[in-house]
């Protein structure tokens, strides 16, 4: 093993790394962004089986409602960039294969940063819905104060 392709493994592995790293930064804010989603929901359900009913429980179902959705928003985005990473990683095994084995292995890495480039706008996409729900129970929760 020579230096010179060693360091064309290295060269090769960047895109791929900077990926996972990407990837994992926005799988962190999400899971963050789905916990506080569970929490809300979690006391919202509180609120209604209290004793006594509130005097704004059909707001509160919608709520439930609304949080529902953008957990599944928010579950597919967090599918969409475990995926983004797996394909990350497999590419870099394919990279290393390249370089080290000789495999002609060009057109599927090519194809593999393709797919995890696409995951990683899937699960975007998902987090704008998920933006644009919040945003809309936080006007239903205004509604009645303003």
């Amino acid at each position: 093993m020579t230096f010179d392709v060693f360091s064309r493994m290295l060269q090769f592995s960047i895109s791929p790394i900077a990926l996972i790293s990407g990837a994992s930064l926005l799988l962190l804010s999400i899971t963050n962004r789905l916990g506080r989603t569970i929490d809300r929901s979690r006391s919202l359900v509180r609120e209604l089986q209290a004793d006594e009913a509130p005097p704004f429980s059909e707001e509160h179902r919608e709520q439930l409602r609304i949080l529902l959705q953008r957990s599944s928003y928010l579950r597919y985005a967090v599918l969409s960039l475990s995926a983004s990473v797996f394909v990350s990683a497999i590419m870099i095994l394919a990279v290393f294969l390249l370089v080290f084995r000789n495999w002609p292995l060009q057109s599927f890495v090519l194809l593999l940063l393709f797919v995890s480039v696409c995951s990683i706008c899937v699960a975007v996409l998902f987090l704008i819905l998920d933006v644009s729900m919040g945003l809309h129970a936080m006007r239903l929760e205004l509604k009645r104060h303003i």
